[in-house]
């Protein structure tokens, strides 16, 4: 049996035993969840993914989204993460938040959402790639 379901959430999509995405009514890519993480795209050999968990989240986001270094950087529930280049510092990115007033930002890397392969296909496809 095959059922189809369409969201915006990518949480949802998390369970599903494969994933495709549509951009602009083409579909970009499909596959299953865990392969579609580890697209060249979603992780390039010269960046790093990191988490980073701080009070007003989205004070935060506009402090780093245009820093040197920081690729992509998106609201994740109650933290942000980012796409950085692997010579960002995770004490850079803390005394950007620090300058904009939040003292204290816990800063972990972690592996690719299935919202980050999101994010990578539609910036790509927004850049006309």
């Amino acid at each position: 049996m095959t059922l189809f379901v369409t969201t915006h959430y990518m949480d949802e999509a998390e369970r599903c035993s494969h994933v495709g995405y549509i951009y602009m009514s083409k579909l970009v890519v499909c596959g299953e969840p865990d392969d579609l993480k580890h697209l060249p795209l979603v992780n390039p050999p010269d960046g790093r993914r990191i988490e980073v968990t701080c009070e007003h989240v989205t004070v935060g986001l506009q402090a780093v989204r245009h820093l040197p270094g920081v690729r992509t950087a998106t609201v994740f529930g109650q933290s942000m993460h980012l796409l950085i280049d692997k010579g960002t510092s995770d004490d850079f990115i803390r005394a950007a938040l620090a300058k904009a007033g939040i003292a204290q930002a816990d800063i972990r890397p972690i592996a690719p959402s299935l919202e980050d392969v999101f994010v990578a296909l539609t910036n790509e496809r927004a850049n006309g790639k």
